[in-house]
Parts: C-alpha cells; sequence; structure tokens
C-alpha cells in the first residue's frame, strides 16, 4: 500500500459511551443522530485525535454513508469490528502505524525528537458533574503524578469550579472531603453487600453533601460558547459541574491536552457522590490533591483562565496552540513546526494539498501532515469555521 505524507486524512473519531452522563449531542454534530447503531448510546466523548486514531485511506468526504466512527473506551481496545463489521472492508492505517513508518514526515521532525509519538488529545466532552481535581505543574515532578496540560474550548455555556476562594480555610477544606469520602466509602460497602439500596444510597449521599457543601471553598463560573479555559499551567482545582435548570445539557466542549491516561495525571479530592451501579465509588487522593494544589490568589483568578483572541490565535502554550479560522473563501496555510488537526466548527470546507483533498462537515476532523508543508481550506458553506490544533516548536 503506497502511503502519502503529503495528503490529508479524514479522522474517523472514537466514541465514548457514557451511560451515567452522555447524550445525544455529538451525535448530532456529527449529523449521527438517526443512525440505528446509536439509538440506545449515550456519547459522553469523541476522541478526534489520539496516538491511535484510525485514518480513512479511501474515503475523503465526511458525508460518506461509511464515514462511521468507532466506538469504545478510552483504555480498552475498540468494539469496531463487533458494531460497525463493514468497517472491516474500508482502508484505514492508525496514526500510530504512519509514525512508526516515517515520524518525521508524520509529526514533525522537532515534535519527534521532543515526544516521539503523537503528544496530543483532542476530544470533544459532552459531560454532567466531574470530580473536583487537579494536575500537578508542568514544571513538577513527582514519583506517581504525571503533569497533563490540558485547555477547554467551549461550544455552548457551560458551568465550572476553578480555583480556590481567597478566604477559604483550607484545613476545613480538606477535612470536608475527607468526611465525604468516608460517608461513601460507608455506603458504598452497604450498597455491595446488599444491606442498602442503590437508589438509598444514591440519596443519602445527595443529603450528606449538601450539608456539608465543598462547593463554599471553590470559585463556582459561568463558561460562555466560544470562551475558551486554560488550564495548562497546572496545580489549579478544577471541575465541570451540573445545573439542570440552567445548563441543561451540561458542558459541551472541545479539550486539548497532552495525551496522558487520567490514572498517571488527575488527583481528585471529591466525586461528586457518585456511585456506579454496582455499589463501587471512584478512590480519591485527597492528601495528594492538598500537599499540591496552589493556594495563590493570583493564579486562582478565573480571568486568569479566560485567554482572549489574538488575531487567529486563541491560545499558546508551549505544548500546543489553537487558531480558528473564519473561511469566507479561501485560506491559504503553510506547515511549520507541526503537523496540523483541523477540527470544523461550523459549515463544511475542502482541504487540499498537494497530493489530495478531503471535504470536513461540521463536527469531524482531519489530519493534515507534517510532510505536505503547505495546504489550502476553502469554504463549501458560508460561515465556515476551523479549529486548528498543533505545536510550535515541538519543545517544552
Amino acid at each position: 500500500m503506497m502511503v502519502s505524507y503529503k495528503k490529508p486524512h479524514l479522522i474517523f473519531a472514537k466514541l465514548i459511551d457514557q451511560p451515567t452522563w452522555g447524550g445525544d449531542y455529538i451525535l448530532k454534530l456529527k449529523n449521527l443522530q438517526t443512525h440505528p447503531s446509536f439509538q440506545d448510546k449515550k456519547i459522553g466523548q469523541s476522541y478526534e485525535l489520539f496516538g491511535d486514531s484510525k485514518l480513512a485511506l479511501e474515503i475523503t468526504d465526511s458525508s460518506d454513508a461509511r464515514f462511521i466512527p468507532e466506538v469504545g473506551y478510552p483504555d480498552k481496545p475498540d468494539v469496531h469490528g463487533e458494531l460497525f463489521p463493514f468497517h472491516k472492508d474500508i482502508d484505514y492505517l492508525t496514526l500510530s502505524e504512519l509514525v512508526g513508518i516515517n515520524p518525521s514526515q508524520m509529526l514533525g521532525e522537532k515534535v519527534q525528537a521532543k515526544w516521539g509519538k503523537m503528544p496530543l488529545l483532542i476530544k470533544l466532552n459532552h459531560a454532567a458533574g466531574n470530580s473536583f481535581q487537579l494536575h500537578i505543574k508542568p514544571s513538577q515532578t513527582h514519583l506517581r503524578w504525571q503533569p497533563k496540560p490540558e485547555s477547554w474550548y467551549y461550544l455552548e455555556d457551560g458551568l465550572v469550579t476553578y480555583g480556590i476562594k481567597k478566604d477559604a480555610d483550607i484545613d476545613e477544606y480538606k477535612k470536608t472531603c475527607v468526611e465525604i469520602d468516608s460517608f461513601m466509602k460507608t455506603i458504598s460497602l452497604q450498597v455491595q453487600q446488599g444491606t442498602m439500596t442503590l437508589e438509598e444510597a444514591n440519596r443519602k449521599a445527595k443529603e450528606f453533601i449538601r450539608e456539608k457543601n465543598p462547593w463554599q471553598y471553590v470559585n463556582k463560573h459561568v463558561v460562555h460558547q466560544y470562551e475558551l479555559v486554560d488550564l495548562s499551567s497546572g496545580g489549579i482545582h478544577h471541575s465541570w459541574e451540573e445545573d439542570k435548570e440552567n445548563f441543561p445539557q451540561g458542558n459541551i466542549l472541545l479539550e486539548v491536552q497532552q495525551d496522558v491516561m487520567d490514572p498517571f495525571c488527575t488527583i481528585r479530592s471529591f466525586d461528586q457522590g457518585k456511585i456506579k451501579s454496582d455499589g463501587t465509588i471512584r478512590p480519591l487522593n485527597i492528601d495528594d490533591y492538598f500537599r499540591i494544589i496552589d493556594t495563590d490568589p493570583a493564579v486562582n483568578d478565573f480571568q486568569t483562565a479566560l485567554k482572549k483572541r489574538q488575531g487567529n490565535r486563541l491560545l499558546t502554550t508551549p505544548y500546543y496552540c489553537l487558531d480558528i479560522i473564519e473561511v469566507k473563501d479561501k485560506v491559504e496555510e503553510t506547515i511549520k513546526d507541526s503537523f496540523a488537526h483541523l477540527y470544523v466548527r461550523n459549515g463544511e470546507v475542502e482541504v487540499t494539498t498537494d497530493e489530495g483533498n478531503v471535504r470536513v462537515g461540521k463536527g469531524h476532523s482531519c489530519f493534515v501532515p507534517y510532510g505536505a508543508e503547505k495546504y489550502t481550506i476553502k469554504a463549501l458553506q458560508p460561515n465556515s469555521v476551523v479549529l486548528k490544533t498543533y505545536i510550535v516548536d515541538g519543545s517544552k
């Protein structure tokens, strides 16, 4: 099979079924809400780019009926072939396979030299409440925890907590988290032993947490559509929040981050009282959370996390950059230090290099290899908008 490192490729998204907090927003974005294979699915995430993304070799139009995402889990093999057996006849290669053949032409020489693999994970999230958590600062080293720079670009209005309140009593905050965790462990065990129903446990958890009110120690903020929250500096408390009355869809966002699995990077102090169907709860890391958290009021100010657009640039970090490209007719792009990931926020575009082109509709992504050197983005619908993620200099 001849492989070109100068042509763009559509990316088969990897959908993550999240029955406790997903929904149909992502399916509607990708115009898949009526597809029979997704009728019983609540999709919480869509992996738009990661190390094992599947790149289409023959399909060049995202409206092609064969261009169907796979379904799986972040840390388990996908069930792509089981759900969609017709995909077995579609030519694709994984990003890691293509990188293995020619890493510098796929990723860029500087990216390959620095990381030796695709370092980014880009995903769509449709999320209800998430745990109180943080990541260590990229400048820190820890025996267990790795840094995970991440940033959120909101596609709809949402609600988050960010940072510690200026007058928060940190000792009392920690005590509250410990008390809630102890209570949750007790009722979790009772559910597993069959002495308490899951419904009763959820009711008791809700009452206890309402009484303890861990939100009294953190800042809660509304994030508006198309605002960008940057968490790449690390050390700061953050979580997605629920407000079914004002934000019935939850938090809808495009997330760009370094590709590090949660067990190695996510430090949790409170999990919103969630109990799994089998009665188990997620383990927390309360001591590490309070040992690592940065309580400096300056960095806990939400305004430091909100990034303002500068020209076409939405975000610049040492780990990734994000641009917004509003395509009225045709835009010429030159590749400098790395590949480019293009996500179509609105409309439809055609992406063309010297050796090929792809048509990419709203809610879909394509990958432009470093070896392409340059490409054009042509609007096929009015008011087309593309979000471009890439790496500058490939260094920290």
